[in-house]
């Protein structure tokens, strides 16, 4: 069982010279995602909208607070290019 590892057939006709475009698309959409959020922050935080830089600049934690508005407002861009692109994906009846 475990002397021989052979790969599972459905791993068998996967490419391996070109990488996966569902990783591609995944990788590409959260790394805009991510873009998009440092833009974001750094919009709220040069802007002071709801006095968050005037808090935050105050407090010992203000690379605290960017680092998780920077993180959840990441995940949040990426999971939506992600899903604009999947449903892209089915418009284009690829």
């Amino acid at each position: 069982t475990f002397d021989n590892p052979t790969p599972p057939p459905y791993l068998s006709r996967m490419p391996t010279d070109q990488p996966n475009p569902l990783i591609r698309l995944f990788l590409n959409g959260t790394a805009v995602g991510f873009a998009l959020s440092a833009a974001f922050v750094t919009g709220i935080w040069l802007l002071d909208i709801a006095g968050i830089h005037t808090r935050a600049a105050r407090s010992d934690d203000a690379f605290l607070v960017l680092f998780v508005l920077w993180f959840f407002h990441g995940l949040l861009f990426g999971a939506v290019q992600i899903s604009y692109q999947v449903w892209q994906i089915g418009r284009d009846g690829h």
